[in-house]
């Protein structure tokens, strides 16, 4: 890989002001923020990884840390700090709407998704399922070319990040909890976020788990020790105390805003990393790489970045802030009239997703008691509950028992299935350069490696109260792309296409997660629910393939797990960072959120961004 001109150095980020307020920083009458003239870090976005590695840094007096955050705090109401009311209010006023391209490989049409914008990023707004993925998940990464990134490595940050609780003794949930024996040596203690169980269960979350093990799906009594695959009763990331989320702003900021070294804005979104590439100048650009500078409020001013810029924008927000920076592929970058500092042809690509159905079966059977059922008096009388005694329905996320069947669990041919999938080609997009081929064909290896395992899930079924059996794929074998659209970040929306199920074998796996949902429904602990499928995923219509796969390409839609877009990888296999997160070719730029997830991992990925970011910070100069 060949970069233009020398490595380059990062020395601060561009950033447009508005008048929100900030913590710690306030604007000025003028509306000007009063911030120092330089500071040592500069953290771009406040979610999980910006937060985690802001903490860990500003626990040295000696060092400044600026934190720079697009959303603003959350007002920690109800809908957005009480488990019971997950998918059912929707705190939108702190999410991004995302739209993404219509999907050429299911029916043609688009999906919206959208994501945290608020201090915290989505742990203020997800589902609280706490799950890591297996040991081989992790593994793989190492074989891809990360050293000390296998299990073995990552373990130490999943136990750092946790305060692991067990289930508490509460009468209503204790004979649930028999499903639970946690491996205590596998969780952390001391850690800031805090992961438990609620106090109540649905009486639906029984029945789940006894159709599973009609189905001869074993329970996994710990997803999180490193085997996945099972059926379980998962942990939340919520206090165990007061029986609310727990998040990062919660875990990772507010105790320590009284640092006078940390410095928090919120509010601004940030334009471009500015650069020293030893006094060159890019002629089509609008700024000198050598001045470096902050746009606030129309007035141009320089905060200078004294040892790294740290990126934590997430999945598709980072890499195109690195692409409108010149950082990217020259082709990419050429065509938006940007001139290139590093030519990185995986940023933006590579975007991995867990493609999901989200069917609601719903239960029809008179005795039948679901959160669509609390209104009116009953919703008064169960919130007096919980603010009372931190009981009750509300103390129950919205998905806290999961099914994860291995594929040699669910078929009879599983080495004629690994060889289709094998032998199959998978139309990768055709910005794809030979690196990011050679990356595809890396992991490809790997994930029917993974499928062949009894300890790695090929699905995800996630069970609610009212009904919803949602199916993920885990093991998705489909890449997308995130591009920017213009030099400016404000002008319009970057175009994003995960390209679902543009490898045939993730609808495959979907497909084989709605055939185990009929047979799951037809177990007498699920009948006895009286569930009705939705139009076309009937029993009759489940066993028609044909069929089955028109009526459910339409429903096809994110998992909200993008990630990849700026994968930690060697430059041969198109990679963006190197082993310590920093951006190949730049000496003091790094990338700290889902976007250096070289490989999916079979779970929710808030644990993994965690352990991710406790363990990153420690190679930070």
């Amino acid at each position: 890989m060949k970069f233009s001109g020398t490595t380059v150095v990062a020395l601060a980020a561009s950033l447009l002001i508005s008048l929100a307020l900030s913590t710690h920083i306030q604007p000025s009458p003028d509306g000007n923020l009063l911030l120092r003239g330089s500071y040592d870090y500069i953290v771009v976005g406040a979610g999980v990884g910006g937060l985690v590695v802001a903490n860990r840094l500003s626990e040295d007096t000696s060092v400044s840390v600026l934190v720079i955050e697009a959303g603003d705090l959350d007002d920690r109401a109800e809908d957005v700090s009480i488990p019971g009311k997950i998918g059912l209010e929707d705190p939108r006023r702190y999410k991004v709407k995302l739209d993404l391209e219509p999907q050429g490989f299911l029916d043609g049409k688009p999906r919206v998704m959208s994501q945290g914008k608020v201090v915290g990023g989505s742990t203020i707004v997800n589902g609280l399922v706490w799950t890591r993925g297996s040991e081989a998940n992790f593994d793989a990464w190492e074989r891809l070319g990360n050293p000390n990134w296998g299990w073995a490595g990552m373990l130490p940050y999943f136990k750092k990040s946790e305060k692991y609780t067990t289930p508490s003794n509460k009468e209503s949930a204790l004979d649930f909890h028999t499903s639970i024996y946690p491996v205590i040596e596998k969780h952390g203690e001391k850690g800031l976020v805090e992961v438990g169980y609620p106090n109540y269960y649905y009486d639906q979350s029984h029945n789940f788990l006894d159709g599973i093990q009609e189905l001869a799906i074993p329970i996994n009594k710990d997803p999180n020790s490193g085997n996945a695959t099972g059926a379980s009763i998962i942990a939340s990331s919520i206090m165990a105390d007061n029986q609310s989320r727990s998040d990062a702003r919660i875990a990772y900021l507010d105790p320590i805003l009284d640092r006078p070294n940390l410095h928090l804005v919120t509010g601004r979104t940030v334009t471009r990393v500015l650069y020293d590439n030893s006094g060159a100048a890019f002629v089509n650009s609008t700024y000198v790489p050598a001045a470096g500078g902050l746009y606030i409020a129309g007035v141009e001013n320089t905060i200078k970045c004294e040892k790294e810029v740290i990126l934590a924008a997430g999945a598709i927000f980072s890499p195109v802030l690195l692409q409108i920076s010149g950082i990217g592929s020259a082709k990419v970058l050429g065509n938006l009239g940007i001139d290139v500092a590093v030519n990185l042809p995986g940023v933006g690509s590579n975007l991995q997703d867990h493609p999901t159905l989200e069917p609601v079966y719903n239960y029809t059977a008179p005795d039948v008691f679901s959160a669509w059922d609390i209104v009116g008096r009953t919703r008064d009388a169960i919130r007096e509950e919980y603010l009372t005694n931190r009981t009750g329905p509300w103390t129950a996320p919205m998905v806290d028992v999961v099914a994860l069947p291995a594929l040699s669990w669910v078929i009879d041919d599983l080495q004629d299935w690994l060889n289709e999938t094998i032998n199959t080609t998978n139309d990768l997009p055709s910005s794809y350069d030979h690196t990011l081929h050679a990356g595809y064909l890396a992991q490809q290896d790997e994930m029917i490696s993974l499928l062949e395992r009894s300890d790695t899930p090929a699905y995800e079924i996630m069970s609610t109260s009212w009904g919803q059996l949602a199916v993920s794929a885990m093991q998705a074998f489909s890449r997308g792309t995130v591009l920017a659209k213009s030099s400016s970040i404000f002008e319009s929306q970057p175009v994003i296409d995960p390209r679902f199920c543009s490898h045939p074998v993730d609808c495959k796996l979907l497909l084989l997660g709605l055939e185990f949902n009929d047979r799951l429904v037809q177990t007498p602990p699920m009948a006895a629910l009286m569930p009705v499928p939705p139009s076309g995923l009937s029993i009759v219509d489940a066993r028609n393939q044909t069929a089955l796969d028109k009526a459910m390409r339409p429903m096809v839609t994110s998992g909200y797990h993008l990630s990849g877009t700026a994968s930690m990888l060697p430059l041969k296999l198109g990679g963006v960072v190197d082993p310590s997160l920093k951006v190949h070719g730049t000496r003091n730029l790094r990338v700290v959120d889902a976007g250096v997830i070289p490989l999916l991992p079979s779970a929710h990925i808030q644990a993994t961004l965690y352990a991710i970011a406790e363990k990153v910070w420690m190679s930070v100069d």
